[in-house]
């Protein structure tokens, strides 16, 4: 059985979780021995991760000549809302365009319970699994900590001594923002790094002004590719803001 991964609009969502979604799927076929299909006609099954008219296309495309397509329910209403500005107003339209795409498919994929449970309260009469995006866990192994360690307080200019957080994602509101902000204005001892940014146009007003309001111990580090995020902190540290675990349930 060959296996299609649809990347149409990979270069938009690239940068984003969606994107790094795509990648793990191709590493786990290859670690799970299932051939990677190069083409439509090798395929007997074609996976679909973003709900761009494209993406329609090529799911209606998959059934037509009577291929199998998992749809990955990456987005919900709820995530859509407080996104960028106007997002609230198209949040109603989003729902239920999100709904025709994961309908297209066989079955539907999604990160979370809390999110199946989302999609699940639509309507959506197809079978909705929820399996982790998953973190490569080999890949953010250190190789040299106290190198890396180095490079980053060097970098950022940090003291040595210092405590640091890190968050990585989109300046929007669900990624957790305005709760880092408000922790590092608790914890003045430590450095809060973001990485991550997006269309500054497209920030809601509400993360701006907390976004101008920082404290001095917040530095915005725009984004960078996956192997700086490698250099681990002086302590590693997980935040988990409260909007991330509303999210995850």
């Amino acid at each position: 059985m060959k296996t299609y991964i649809y990347e149409g609009g990979f270069g938009i969502v690239a940068k984003s979780g969606v994107g790094s979604a795509i990648k793990h799927q191709k590493n786990m076929l290859k670690q799970a021995d299932i051939e990677e299909a190069k083409s439509w006609k090798e395929a007997d099954i074609v996976h679909i991760n973003t709900v761009f008219p494209d993406s329609v296309l090529a799911a209606c495309l998959a059934k037509m000549q009577g291929k199998k397509v998992v749809y990955y329910g990456h987005s919900t209403m709820e995530d859509f809302r407080n996104s960028f500005i106007g997002s609230n107003r198209f949040a109603p339209l989003f729902k239920k365009w999100i709904c025709f795409c994961y309908g297209l498919g066989d079955i539907v994929i999604t990160p979370t319970e809390y999110s199946r449970g989302l999609l699940e309260s639509y309507g959506i009469q197809k079978k909705i699994y929820a399996v982790s995006n998953g973190v490569d866990t080999e890949f953010f192994q250190s190789r040299n900590k106290e190198k890396e360690k180095q490079e980053l307080h060097e970098k950022y200019k940090i003291p040595m001594n210092r405590k640091v957080v890190v968050s990585a994602g989109h300046l929007i509101q669900r990624k957790g923002i305005l709760d880092f902000l408000e922790l590092a204005k608790m914890m003045p001892e430590i450095t809060f790094i973001w990485f991550g940014g997006g269309n500054d146009s497209l920030v809601t007003q509400e993360v701006k002004e907390a976004v101008k309001k920082k404290s001095e111990n917040v530095i915005f580090a725009g984004y960078v590719e996956a192997e700086e995020l490698q250099t681990p902190t002086a302590e590693p540290t997980h935040l988990r803001s409260s909007a991330m675990k509303r999210r995850k349930g």
